[in-house]
């Protein structure tokens, strides 16, 4: 029999070998890719600690949170030194890789046992500088929105962008970072999880919620709204103002302004001619005068659909059903109480890092005893005060003045009015009280920061309200 011997081309079984060999390598790198990096809705694991996305999705009438312990950063052996309060930019530049969180510790900072009242609701108002295109950004606006579903009362406390503190799986860094951080390495629930887990591990607070909006979101909301009346109470001017709708000078002076999108966000963003505590105090005052608008409107029921127009550029974790149930509680929310805080350079130290960036450590006893305040329920146990159930009217020569009065009273629960006559511009502040309504004035005096001097009696039958405060040349309606 004669063999048969197939003829053999060299340059094809070379050819093939590469090619197969170029195949598996492919897969290899495929199959490399997938374990080391996987989906950011997958687990990830970080040294023996594992991650999961358990941001809360909860019924609007909350179980009572569970507690967190967690712990402040705190100041280097030393002391800390003491630096002018202006910002050094610092570009966010990711870390080479994320690193396994250190262990949780055994005591207790902030959060003691009935510091959150189990029935509040925390939503984080997050606003950015992002920018289509843009391969990193910062997290500048962080406002705490806690509403009291059984005292049907609310607050609103601002988070320093500067603030320094320990970001789960990446370090010590400015609060700020955290949102891109949790982008850039696909930590599960994406920014807005990691940011309110870094609340959580160092201030104490649950987040149950996010409302997270850029530059031009904000504006939209307001536009829609057909502008908002906000209560400028301190002057702000700044020659050189750039923004993505051009340049300006702003030149804001005292007095109830109606502002319509851009105004209201240029009002909120300016920063150089004050700091960044400022700039947070005015933007709680743009939320109020959106929150007074939309109420007004009655929009408040037609949130869902308001939010379905603005859906492209705002995001949130708030599903249709928590966002009908928010909608009714917010017409029944005590608007005339609302808590306005912040945790600002009373409850802060300014350090410099060893990179050279100027950040705020927190000052652990001092937070812990603003946010005992901040939370504690807004009661309706009657003082003497209210017992008094006295009508107010404002009068001054600066009706501007009276405006701006009369409106920080109302949300306090004064029953108030500037509707009074015109009036010559007085020299000194007067509180006049008609009848037996002292300690009303006394809380007048005090909110209003007069003499308590100025407190007078007088007996006027025909008088059209029980007190009447002239707010003369000696008023200050900036009250930073």
């Amino acid at each position: 029999m004669r063999a048969h011997f197939i003829s053999v081309n060299p340059k094809l079984v070379r050819t093939l070998l590469l090619a197969n060999v170029a195949v598996y390598s492919v897969a290899a790198v495929l199959i490399g890719y997938s374990y080391w990096f996987p989906a950011s809705q997958q687990t990830r694991t970080f040294g023996s600690e594992r991650y999961t996305n358990d941001a809360p999705l909860i019924a609007i009438r909350l179980p009572t949170p569970t507690p967190f312990v967690g712990t402040f950063a705190t100041a280097p052996a030393g002391g800390v030194p003491t630096v002018a309060p202006l910002e050094t930019p610092i570009p966010v530049t990711p870390a080479p890789k994320m690193t396994a969180p250190a262990p949780t510790p055994k005591a207790a900072v902030v959060r003691d046992q009935g510091l959150v009242p189990p029935t509040n609701l925390n939503i984080l108002l997050l606003g950015t500088d992002q920018r289509a295109g843009q391969s990193n950004w910062r997290t500048d606006t962080l406002i705490l929105l806690t509403i009291n579903q059984e005292a049907k009362t609310v607050g609103m406390l601002t988070i320093p962008r500067d603030l320094y503190v320990n970001i789960p799986g990446v370090g010590k860094q400015r609060i700020n970072t955290a949102d891109f951080y949790g982008y850039y390495y696909h930590y599960p629930g994406g920014g807005p999880n990691l940011i309110k887990q870094t609340i959580e591990q160092n201030l104490g607070i649950r987040v149950h919620y996010f409302v997270r909006g850029g530059f031009d979101a904000f504006r939209r909301a307001i536009d829609i709204l057909g502008g908002i009346d906000v209560d400028v109470d301190c002057p702000l001017y700044e020659q050189d103002f750039y923004d993505d709708y051009g340049h300006a000078t702003l030149n804001f002076q005292p007095g109830v302004q109606t502002m319509d999108g851009v105004t209201a966000l240029r009002y909120a963003r300016s920063r150089y001619t004050t700091n960044d505590y400022d700039r947070g105090r005015r933007q709680r005052k743009v939320i109020l005068a959106m929150w007074d608008k939309a109420t007004m409107l009655d929009l408040l029921p037609k949130w869902p659909e308001l939010y379905q127009e603005m859906s492209d550029s705002i995001q949130t974790d708030l599903g249709p059903t928590e966002m009908a149930a928010l909608a009714y509680i917010g017409t029944q929310l005590k608007m005339d109480k609302i808590k306005s805080r912040a945790i600002d350079n009373r409850s802060t130290i300014p350090y410099v890092t060893p990179e050279g960036a100027q950040v705020l450590l927190p000052n652990a006893e001092k937070i812990h005893a603003l946010l005992v305040e901040f939370f504690a329920p807004v009661t309706d146990q009657a003082d003497a005060a209210s017992k008094e159930n006295a009508k107010i009217q404002i009068v001054s020569g600066n009706p501007q003045a009276a405006a701006l009065a009369a409106t920080a009273l109302k949300r306090q629960g004064f029953n108030v009015s500037a509707d009074g006559p015109a009036t010559p511009l007085a020299a000194v502040s007067a509180i006049t009280v008609y009848g037996a309504k002292t300690a009303t004035a006394q809380q007048l005096a005090a909110f209003l920061r007069l003499d308590p001097s100025s407190i007078q009696t007088a007996t006027d039958s025909n008088a059209d309200a029980d007190i009447v405060v002239n707010l003369g040349r000696d008023y200050n309606a900036c009250q930073r």
